[in-house]
């Protein structure tokens, strides 16, 4: 019996997120050390761009991944790649997202793509 090609599938999903979707920032912020000068600790970010799909969640619905939706929070799909985590926050044109629930789309481990929950 063979296996079904799970990379193809994300090969797909990329194809359609960049027809169809836009793409959006990645930022990783990272803290840096105390500075007695400054009274803060220096704070620098890296960003890296992928492609997704910036959609509103469903009517009605009021959970997503045992998280309250509130109002303005949205749901990206994201291109498969580096898994993003929850310090990360996302760049869509000029709004900045936090990233309050991380669900993938990855069947026999391999991810086809990322589903975000973002909010502002």
């Amino acid at each position: 019996m063979t296996t079904f090609n799970y990379a193809k599938s994300a090969a797909t999903a990329l194809k359609l997120l960049t027809k169809f979707g836009r793409t959006v920032t990645r930022r990783n912020y990272t803290v840096g050390t105390y500075s007695p000068s400054t009274g803060a600790n220096a704070v620098t970010y890296a960003d890296t761009t992928w492609k997704g799909a910036l959609l509103d969640f469903g009517a009605g619905k009021t959970l997503e991944r045992g998280s309250l939706i509130q109002v303005g929070d949205k749901r990206l799909l994201l291109e498969a790649g580096a898994a993003p985590q929850l310090e990360d926050h996302m760049i869509v044109g000029s709004d900045e997202y936090t990233i309050v629930s991380i669900g993938a789309l990855e069947p026999s481990g391999i991810a086809v793509l990322f589903d975000l929950h973002l909010r502002k």
